[in-house]
């Protein structure tokens, strides 16, 4: 299977993910410092500096494409054009996400510094406009972070060209991560 970790950090193993040690496992990621551990640990994989945004891949390049708390940080919408057309029709998308509750805590660990404060309160926001519409608004320095919920990400990959869309809840080093699972349209 063709794998593509999304936001693959220093190339963590994605076993828990279901992959297997014999699928092709390219990571993408914006910090090339993390790529450069990922090649040194798992030199039998491809890593690029990419965006999710502009996948730099055809289409219909891979079987699966999986993703550990790096799409909370892309423009949700494009990065989700993005995989739909790299993955094979009925291909798989597995994403790890933020829930609300973990924008509260790093809002309460804000205070009482006013310029992160207003980034954490930006990112707040941005989760509520995710949450009703599907769509994620840039701050001001062309970062971008959201919140996911249920019903935004429901939104996003049906508009995207996802179904059979599910979604779960699992424990992570932070608390509760959200999950959610999708195929594209065949």
């Amino acid at each position: 299977m063709r794998v593509l970790d999304l936001g693959c950090g220093f190339g963590l193993d994605p076993a828990r993910w279901g992959v297997r040690a014999s699928d092709a496992v390219t990571g993408i990621d914006l910090d090339e410092r993390k790529l450069e551990v990922a090649r040194q640990r798992f030199p039998d994989r491809t890593y690029l500096h990419a965006a999710g945004e502009r996948l730099p891949f055809p289409d219909h390049s891979f079987d699966r494409v999986i993703s550990a708390l790096a799409l909370p940080y892309m423009d949700i919408p494009a990065a989700l054009g993005e995989i739909r057309r790299i993955l094979v029709p009925g291909g798989s998308l597995s994403v790890s996400l933020h829930l609300p509750s973990f924008t509260w805590a790093e809002l309460r660990h804000t205070f009482p510094r006013p310029v992160a404060t207003v980034y954490r309160l930006y990112v707040l926001g941005n989760g509520v406009c995710f949450h009703c519409t599907g769509h994620n608004l840039k701050f001001v320095n062309g970062r971008i972070e959201s919140f996911q919920t249920e019903r935004g990400m429901r939104l996003a990959l049906e508009r995207g060209g996802f179904v059979k869309v599910a979604f779960g809840r699992a424990p992570s080093a932070g608390g509760e991560m959200f999950l959610a699972e999708a195929r594209s349209k065949t």
